[in-house]
């Protein structure tokens, strides 16, 4: 018994040190960020961004303290060259003439978030879950307060809306044109986008062998279906709040993102029979046809700001070619910042209000974008390769790039750290080593 004993103490105790190892804070970033908009609606002294950067800086502790941060592998190495490059650019910023502001500002929000990068690199399979279900959750609070503000709409809400420049005119109907919850469309669109992605796993929960041993997950059958059911219904109302955005980019990676989905359910994971697809095209089709009926004026006004997106990009790209033939150095670029809504006003800049991949080369020239881009390049060989690991992170990672195309997604501090995160993810250890369950360890 006395043999008994010794070993299970020294079992507890492993499970306790592994335990404490596990990173926490940056699990729930998102929801602490999150709540502090929500606050920031009633109570004007909340400063989100303020405190969203605190809220990193702790993640980056974390990461430190549990020794995550790992550059062993070339990506983690190409990651760090990639933040330091960035770092130094204040050195030609200065030189061409534009205020430190400009670089302190824009290194909060579009840099620091690399961090996330290690975030998903060093997560095991259950630490990897509970970030995505927090993310979720997040999401969704904006959404669901999004539509609640959109239906009663109150005049502290058109108020606030208006202080934030998120509409022209304080009154309700411009406020209606778009939904702004209380992060403004352009980032309450792409992170819609990205919690339909991230319900992926939980629309998957209990299909794939590994997951079916009840031992080794500590789930039965009941907890599938409920985490079925939460990824399903994430899925359904973070779509149903990207097309009430009314972001351009937003709509049409969604739209996007419901091929992917059924491509993965029925060729890649082959979960549903492939007859299923033809009722599934049937359903869509009378629902769609039932829109129709019910508010026309809805499809058309989706239908007129879908086909106007390459007017879109056509009106930009003047703006795209000035800022490009204008940079300080085509090798150096102008320097973190340069081309970012925070050096408007300032004499001589160029200042692309949408297109952040124009931006990013404006900004960190030949060099830094092509490490950027080198990155991307390496994360999709490896994530089309094992697509079923990685199918989520390739989904992130791919509307992302896209939505950049026209709008600044990778310079906000709640949209920048999911990309990282899922970059990260797909250079992680692979997550057949871990079998472990969020039964096992409790839930943040």
């Amino acid at each position: 018994m006395t043999g008994t004993g010794t070993i299970q103490n020294i079992m507890d105790n492993g499970l306790k040190a592994n335990e404490k190892k596990r990173i926490w804070f940056a699990g729930i970033y998102y929801i602490l960020a999150v709540l502090l908009y929500v606050f920031n609606m009633f109570i004007e002294a909340v400063r989100p961004g303020l405190f969203a950067t605190v809220f990193m800086f702790g993640v980056l502790a974390e990461l430190i303290i549990r020794k995550r941060l790992t550059f062993k592998e070339f990506a983690d190495r190409l990651v760090a060259a990639y933040f330091l490059y960035n770092a130094l650019s204040v050195i030609w910023l200065l030189k061409g003439g534009l205020p430190v502001s400009v670089y302190e500002q824009e290194f909060i929000v579009s840099l620091l978030p690399v961090i996330f990068y290690f975030v998903g690199r060093s997560c095991n399979k259950n630490e990897n879950e509970r970030f995505l279900k927090n993310f979720i959750y997040a999401v969704l609070i904006l959404g669901i307060l999004g539509i609640a503000l959109q239906i009663a709409m109150p005049q502290f809400y058109i108020d606030y809306s208006y202080k934030l420049s998120f509409v022209s005119k304080a009154d309700a109907e411009t406020c209606r044109v778009r939904m702004d919850s209380v992060v403004g469309s352009t980032v309450l669109g792409f992170i819609s986008v990205a919690a339909m992605l991230t319900s992926i796993p939980f629309i998957m929960a209990g299909s794939a062998e590994d997951n079916k041993n009840e031992e080794q997950t500590g789930k039965d059958e009941t907890e599938y279906r409920r985490l079925r059911i939460f990824g399903i219904s994430a899925l359904l109302i973070n779509m149903i709040v990207a097309f009430m955005s009314n972001q351009r980019s937003a709509m049409v990676v969604a739209i996007l993102v419901l091929i992917y989905i059924n491509y993965l359910l029925f060729f890649v994971y082959r979960l549903i029979d492939k007859k299923y697809f033809i009722a599934e095209l049937i359903v869509v089709a009378l629902i769609f046809t039932g829109l129709c009926i019910v508010s026309m004026d809805t499809v058309m006004k989706i239908y007129y700001r879908l086909v106007s997106l390459p007017d879109a990009v056509g009106e930009r790209s003047e703006q795209w070619v000035a800022a490009v033939n204008n940079m300080y150095s085509t090798w150096l670029g102008n320097g973190l910042g340069a081309n970012g809504h925070r050096a408007l006003g300032i004499e001589g800049t160029h200042v692309i209000a949408d297109g952040g991949l124009v931006k990013m080369y404006c900004e960190q020239g030949v060099f830094g974008f092509s490490m950027f881009i080198y990155l991307v390049i390496l994360s999709f060989k490896k994530g089309i390769k094992e697509i079923k690991e990685y199918c989520v992170e390739l989904g992130i990672i791919a509307v992302s790039i896209l939505s950049s195309v026209g709008s600044n997604i990778l310079a906000f501090q709640l949209t920048t750290p999911i990309f990282w995160y899922a970059v990260g993810r797909i250079f992680a250890d692979s997550p057949k080593e871990d079998k472990g369950s969020l039964k096992d360890e409790g839930n943040v």
